[in-house]
């Protein structure tokens, strides 16, 4: 996926001024447990003096199946 130029917080505050309006989310589920998984296991990586700690681990401790 390519990364575009840093815009501001303004194509953010659009997204979420139009959830707000419409309910419906602009980013999967999916998504958003994959960026928070992500961020776990850079935690538990730090916890453990920067070893590896893969997605599915985080996944597992939690009991979710993606």
């Amino acid at each position: 996926m390519a990364v575009g130029a840093y815009d501001g917080y303004a194509p953010l505050v659009v997204e979420v001024v139009k959830f707000f309006k419409t309910r419906q989310v602009p980013v999967p589920a999916e998504e958003t447990i994959e960026i928070f998984a992500f961020m776990e296991a850079a935690d538990e990586s730090k916890r453990r003096g920067g070893a590896e700690v893969r997605l599915s681990e985080v996944f597992e401790r939690v009991g979710y199946q993606p």
